[in-house]
């Protein structure tokens, strides 16, 4: 695993809903550093899970939405 520190981070998912589509989702992670801009892009065909959790120092917590 890779931990990178980004000034700004950007999410998007996104369905493919054409026919001919390669794969039912794709999610393109974009992230932005000292003027330098990174994609990553992901494809499924399973919906994306959304997981939001805090971690306060000691443990980790699930947080709902």
């Amino acid at each position: 695993m890779t931990i990178v520190k980004s000034e700004k981070i950007e999410i998007e998912i996104q369905k493919q809903a054409m026919n001919d589509a390669g794969c039912r989702y794709m999610v393109l992670v974009k992230s932005e550093n000292n003027n330098e801009t990174k994609l990553k892009i992901l494809t499924t065909d399973i919906k994306p899970i959304f997981k939001f959790s805090e971690d306060n120092g000691r443990i980790v917590i699930e947080k709902k939405n």
